[in-house]
């Protein structure tokens, strides 16, 4: 089968466990249809093929990851048993946050990577999210603060962004267990990371500031294994997702909330909402059913401006809101301005793609000032 027959199956399977899904109030044998399936997505021998095609793409170049997938279909067809999977020693090393601290990202192989893959797929088919998901199948970031601009209407509403802390190491497993999504011995054996052993590296573009990290850290945290959900896992994302999908629910009306993994932002009519709501938040969070869960959390109005997934928002008086880049954002944009490899062309397009969102006089800014650095630039140079 091409890639092409291979992904269309796919998709067809996905559709068929999406529309099984769907019946409302089952019954033991729509519940049977739906158990069954699963268990044939998970054993197609092509499923199989084309997710390790994704893992390879989320890693690797397009022709490369093409290549190694033309190299896998010439050996004979067997596929996969995920009741009988024993995964290798999975590698992980250490990410320094921007907020403080590190993350300890997985190195995970393909097969491992294949199972990942697959169970995304399973809970995005099966998972309907609510309007406040974003980090879906067709809610991306853009698609949030698209959310967040239709609801800022006032300078005088507040703001509650948040950030939970460790959020994936902190995720009680026995809780992904309780989903009605996956069959238990692939939490078992592929996602719950009590059954993986786990191999420490380094990475030499990040050893200078996991040291600073290091020397303040008292409690070993460095030295132990990930915990929770795997960064760097396709399926953490949208297990994560589904366990936040409730939480609109314990804020009281008029809070607009959006989560995009394990940052949260809630938007109030007022001042003391907010701090209602980001109390509410810290309730919630600390009684989680897979946690408990530590927020950093700011309040702020409106008015003043506050960051979103690389933006910057703020509303002021009369007019729709400005939504420009972050301080990160901003420092993306400088590095490949001064990065003499990248060609005005290839700077534009990357600022157009990565911030659709931007308000388009902002954006008419942004552009500017990449013009005018990078000609100056080029006429320095010459």
């Amino acid at each position: 089968m091409t890639i092409a027959q291979q992904t269309r199956y796919r998709r067809s399977l996905q559709k068929t466990i999406a529309r099984h899904s769907a019946v409302p109030n089952r019954g033991v044998i729509a519940n049977a249809q739906l158990e069954r399936e699963r268990e044939r997505y998970l054993s197609s021998h092509a499923v199989q093929s084309i997710a390790l095609l994704d893992g390879w793409r989320r890693i690797l170049k397009v022709p490369e990851a093409t290549q190694r997938w033309a190299e896998a279909q010439q050996v004979p067809i067997c596929a996969y048993d995920y009741r009988r999977f024993r995964s290798a020693p999975l590698s992980f090393f250490h990410k320094p946050r921007s907020t403080g601290g590190v993350r300890k990202i997985c190195r995970i192989g393909d097969i491992e990577r294949m199972w990942h893959v697959m169970a995304r797929d399973l809970v995005v088919a099966q998972h309907r999210p609510r309007p406040h998901i974003g980090d879906w199948l067709g809610r991306g970031r853009d698609w949030q603060i698209d959310q967040i601009r239709s609801v800022l209407t006032s300078p005088r509403q507040a703001v509650v962004s948040a950030d939970i802390v460790k959020a994936f190491a902190s995720v009680n497993v026995a809780a992904v267990y309780d989903l009605p999504y996956l069959p238990e011995p692939l939490i078992r054996r592929v996602i719950d990371s009590r059954s993986h052993r786990f191999v420490r590296r380094e990475r030499s573009e990040y050893a200078y500031e996991v040291h600073k990290v290091a020397c303040n850290d008292h409690d070993g945290a460095l030295e132990r294994s990930p915990s929770g959900l795997l960064e760097g896992s396709p399926t953490s994302n949208a297990v994560f997702s589904v366990l936040m999908d409730d939480l609109p629910d314990q804020l009281g009306e008029g809070i607009h909330a959006f989560v995009y993994c394990d940052n949260i932002i809630l938007i109030a009519p007022s001042m003391l909402r907010a701090l209602q709501a980001r109390d509410a938040l810290a309730r919630y969070l600390a009684g989680h059913r897979a946690g408990p869960f530590e927020i950093r959390s700011t309040v702020t109005t409106a008015r003043v401006h506050f960051e979103h997934l690389g933006y910057s928002i703020q509303q002021r008086d009369g007019s729709p809101p400005e939504i420009g880049l972050s301080i990160s954002g901003s420092n993306k944009l400088g590095a490949r301005i001064d990065n003499q490899d990248v060609s005005l062309e290839e700077t534009m397009t990357w600022l157009r793609a990565s911030y659709g969102s931007c308000s388009r006089e902002l954006m008419d800014t942004y552009v500017q000032r990449v013009v005018d650095e990078v000609g100056f630039r080029s006429r320095a140079t010459a």
